[in-house]
């Protein structure tokens, strides 16, 4: 079996996506993307950015080139690695690909009349399936109307590295204490995070906290608000205002007791610290909604709160300060544990491109 991997950028965990697939055995893969990741050097063909596909003709040559890709080299499967940034073409050339099975991937979902037109129209073809992480977007697409939607669960791609890593060399090595409960905030600082509404409610915290927060934002005024915010208690957090590398993410996702994902109501998808907290067995501080709360509250992996809700997001930080450090995970949390390593994302992946 023949199968094109598309991907339009590497930026945050899609570059390692795309280089745990080529590993899925007894498959033939093709690439297109950026740059190569280790394929033959006739079955990888250079994406150039084509500024990120803003306009429908940069998108319409993006297209044909997949096309083109597929008729000269008989290809059997297309995957689209990033849905969610092509959904303002509603589709447009998906039919003329001829292939036995179109996969498309979707990291998010997000809600709004023409999103829901632009699902529907993405996935009109029968031979078009579509891949969520959650079971949570799962029943969202099923709500719209569309069927052919399966989930395979974002996995944990720094699985070893994460779970080898020592707690106490990590906190020391970030100058966070060994004695007293971390909250991290980790990786990009993005608006959806709702990052300044939670570091304002800890203003009022009575339970000893330490907070780490360690990831760039590309915003003046975040930060200037972000500084603000934590003025109060400056002396508590250790802050990392910069693009992290792979290993300083890992050594602060260790450093961490708490992993800070109390994301707002827009956000519904899968979440790299999320997720790479499990792995390493920290205690999960989430929103009650969408797939975060869902995922928190199923697996026993920590505590959930309302988004928008000052009093119950301290209310539960505090419980989770109190819990954090000696918090250690159930049988029904390492079940799921297990069921985000790499070797499960494959395994699945493999599963849907040959059913």
């Amino acid at each position: 079996m023949k199968i094109l991997l598309c991907e339009r950028s590497f930026e945050g965990h899609r570059k390692i996506y795309l280089e745990q697939l080529t590993k899925i055995p007894g498959i033939e893969f093709y690439v297109y993307a950026p740059q190569n990741i280790g394929v033959k050097e006739g079955q990888y063909f250079k994406f150039e950015r084509l500024e990120n596909l803003k306009s429908a003709k940069r998108y319409i040559l993006w297209i044909n080139c997949i096309k083109e890709i597929v008729k000269h080299y008989e290809i059997d499967v297309v995957h689209i690695l990033d849905g969610d940034g092509i959904m303002r073409y509603f589709g447009l050339g998906f039919p003329a690909l001829d292939v036995k099975k179109l996969v498309i991937t979707y990291h998010h979902f997000f809600p709004g009349i023409v999103r829901k037109i632009s699902y529907r129209f993405m996935n009109a073809g029968k031979n078009i399936v579509s891949i969520v992480h959650t079971e949570s977007v799962k029943k969202r697409f099923l709500s719209n109307g569309i069927k052919n939607v399966e989930v395979c669960a974002y996995p944990a791609f720094r699985f070893s590295s994460i779970a080898e890593c020592n707690v106490a060399e990590c906190k020391s090595e970030l100058g966070v204490p060994q004695d007293i409960a971390t909250i991290g905030i980790i990786g990009g600082m993005a608006p959806y995070k709702n990052i300044l509404f939670f570091l304002n409610a800890l203003r009022k915290c009575e339970v000893c906290f330490h907070i780490l927060i360690a990831g760039e934002s590309n915003d003046n005024l975040f930060q200037n608000q972000l500084l603000d915010a934590i003025e109060p208690y400056k002396e508590n957090v250790t802050l990392i205002a910069k693009r992290l590398t792979d290993d300083e993410y890992v050594t602060a996702i260790v450093a961490s007791d708490i992993i800070f994902c109390i994301y707002g109501r827009e956000f519904d998808g899968a979440s790299g610290p999320l997720t790479d907290g499990i792995c390493a067995g920290k205690f999960i501080l989430a929103c009650d909604h969408g797939s975060l709360g869902e995922i928190t509250s199923r697996y026993l992996l920590g505590l959930t709160a309302k988004c928008d809700d000052e009093a119950e997001i301290l209310n539960q930080t505090e419980n989770a300060l109190i819990r954090g450090i000696e918090f250690k995970y159930s049988e029904i949390a390492n079940r799921y544990r297990d069921s985000i390593r790499p070797e499960a994302f494959c395994r699945r992946y493999a599963q849907i491109y040959l059913s």
